[in-house]
């Protein structure tokens, strides 16, 4: 009976043994590095980065937790006992924000957590929309990593702006901003810089403001006019002509004009397409024909003539590309025209479509290149 008892205690021992010995075969989960992937920012990852996990006990990755809140997903054929490969994600909607944060991985073996840091992106600018801006208004500025933005410059200048989203801020354009002024938006994690260019303004030319401050003002009339008047008072913005047709035909023609002289517009404005008349107008009657006519060029006269809806005072602007040949009644437009030719406007009435009497008003002569 001794001898049982005592082989028993042994098989005991004996299994007692085995099982300790078993048991110190188990690696208990060891989280040793994690290296950002490219670079080699230790326990620190960028969002997007490739995350290289270096320890023991990895194998049978089965959860990934970030920030105890974002599950983040894995391939679990990068996983061996010494290793496992992953992604940073990055979304605001989960959560997601920079600065050290824990990190728990769960294997087979256990679970172990680590802290980990995500650094701030350097934040960039990708366009802006509209491409060209105009001083004064807003302009949008489309990029990545538009987080914590601590200000924002142009030309050295704090101005206003608002963040709509990680990718897009509104900026408050100074009426007075320089077109090819830098542009630069600051974050935690750096700095977007990019050169801001401004529509350029129309070249605008005053041809007759009937005040003295045209390029050409001193008119006067012709052809079949009943009378004419370059000085009426109390115009729009000061004086303006007048000019009165009665139903003569004894010309078959009438109209004023200021003269001819150096072209308007310079060597470089050419482009009939950019260039427009404006001109202040008002009449006696719904129906009178204004005609504008250009100065002779290459033998050429071309003309545009348009009718008055109302008679109050109105701004008409005329693309000169929209001139047609033979005094405005012809079939041939203006729009190969070099705009730098044209350095006469007159201003009369067609005598042959409108009412009897006609009397026409106009001021602010001007021509625009855009």
């Amino acid at each position: 009976m001794i001898n049982k008892i005592k082989y028993s205690i042994m098989f005991l021992l004996t299994l007692a043994a085995f099982t300790a010995c078993q048991n110190d075969d188990v690696v208990t989960t060891n989280v040793e590095a994690m290296v950002a992937e490219p670079g080699d920012l230790l326990n620190q990852a960028f969002p997007l980065n490739k995350i290289r996990v270096e320890g023991e006990g990895l194998s049978g990755l089965k959860k990934i937790t970030l920030d105890n809140k974002i599950d983040i997903s894995f391939n679990p054929t990068y996983n061996s006992d010494k290793a496992f490969i992953f992604t940073i994600p990055f979304d605001d909607k989960l959560g997601s924000r920079f600065g050290v944060q824990p990190i728990t991985f769960v294997t087979a073996t256990g679970s172990v957590t680590k802290d980990i840091e995500i650094l701030q992106p350097t934040p960039t600018i990708a366009k802006t929309v509209p491409a060209v801006a105009t001083p004064g208004f807003p302009l949008a500025i489309e990029g990545t990593w538009f987080y914590n933005v601590s200000s924002v410059t142009l030309g050295g200048k704090t101005i206003s702006y608002s963040v709509n989203s990680s990718s897009s801020i509104i900026i408050g354009l100074p009426s007075d901003a320089v077109s090819g002024s830098e542009l630069i938006i600051t974050t935690p994690g750096g700095t977007a810089k990019k050169v801001i260019e401004f529509e350029k303004p129309p070249l605008i030319v005053i041809v007759s403001n009937f005040d003295g401050g045209g390029v050409r003002e001193s008119w006067s009339a012709y052809g079949d006019i009943d009378s004419f008047n370059a000085t009426t008072a109390g115009g729009p913005t000061g004086n303006y002509a007048t000019l009165t047709w009665t139903g003569s035909t004894v010309n078959g023609y009438n109209g004023s004009s200021a003269g001819g002289g150096a072209s308007f517009l310079s060597n470089s404005n050419t482009d009939a397409t950019k260039t427009f008349i404006e001109i202040d107008v008002s009449a006696n009657v719904v129906g009178a024909q204004f005609a504008i006519q250009l100065n002779t060029i290459d033998n050429v006269n071309y003309g545009y003539n348009f009718k008055v809806t109302d008679v109050n005072w109105s701004t008409k602007t005329i693309l000169l590309s929209d001139f047609k040949d033979n005094y405005g009644f012809g079939a041939n437009s203006a729009a190969a025209l070099d705009a730098t030719k044209v350095n006469e406007i007159k201003v009369g009435i067609a005598q042959g479509d409108t009412p009897n009497p006609s009397v026409i008003k106009y001021d602010n002569i001007k021509v625009r290149y855009k």
